[in-house]
């Protein structure tokens, strides 16, 4: 699958819309984009920071709230920022009463890394570079996951969609080993537990929090065929939106939703 941009985006359905447009936009400084109307009943905000988009997708009808936290559920559970801005970010965090933890590392390291929470409860952790690195840096997201089988998701990732697996990284507490692969330029890390939570996967709109991911495609059919070769399940046939693109959703084996774009 050819990709025609290296960042990958996220799809975040708020069950608090108002609450969490206004945290992406004034507390965590992303740059706001033209919302767009994907139909009567849903609309899309969109945020940039680096090449990545973050997007709410807003319904008429809100889905109910969420628990959040990587220990809770199976499913996307968290996004990894990397900020030039991170003593700044924390100002605004902690004016609007957002709660900020630092995850203790050593001081030689060339970033520090702490977490919070949006409105909605998904959990944020937020990289701060030493040196900032302004707009040469446009991969600034990482993907995090909990998964209910470690092994299958390495398979599914590495040996399926052929992604470049980064060095395992002991983190301890209950996640213990986090995985990584390399998608373009985008990190999808993942984690398993000691006792799997519930699953919290499926369609975009079944429920709130942190939904899909997508990458920007530039031959939607061959990557359609080349899933299809390898019989990886597709939740929606190749559509097109608006005449503007053509799209489809794949699933992993925890029946995430993985959306590819091709522009047209």
């Amino acid at each position: 699958m050819e990709l025609r941009k290296q960042e990958l985006d996220v799809g975040i359905v708020p069950a608090h819309p108002n609450e969490t447009i206004a945290f992406y936009r004034d507390v965590m400084h992303f740059e706001a984009l033209p919302s767009v109307p994907l139909g009567r009943d849903l609309t899309q905000h969109r945020f940039r920071i680096g090449k990545h988009l973050v997007k709410l997708n807003q319904y008429a009808s809100p889905p109910e709230p969420q628990s959040g936290g990587i220990e809770r559920a199976v499913g996307m559970r968290l996004l990894a920022f990397i900020l030039d801005d991170l003593e700044a970010t924390i100002e605004r965090l902690q004016a609007g009463g957002h709660r900020f933890d630092w995850f203790p590392g050593a001081e030689s390291l060339p970033y520090r890394v702490g977490f919070t929470r949006d409105p909605e409860g998904n959990v944020l952790e937020l990289v701060g570079l030493a040196r900032p690195a302004g707009p040469r840096l446009s991969t600034r997201m990482q993907i995090g996951l909990t998964v209910s089988d470690v092994e299958r998701s390495r398979h599914f990732y590495g040996s399926v969609l052929g992604l470049k697996e980064e060095r395992p990284m002991k983190v301890g507490g209950a996640v213990g080993t986090r995985y990584g692969f390399t998608w373009g330029t985008t990190t999808i890390k993942f984690w398993g537990l000691p006792e799997a939570p519930p699953l919290q996967t499926g369609p975009p709109e079944k429920r709130a929090g942190i939904r899909l991911f997508t990458a920007l495609v530039r031959d939607l059919d061959l990557a359609h065929d080349e899933l299809a070769a390898r019989n990886v399940p597709i939740r929606v046939e190749p559509r097109t939106l608006s005449d503007v693109a053509r799209l489809l959703f794949f699933a992993d084996p925890d029946d995430n939703w993985i959306e590819l774009v091709q522009l047209l």
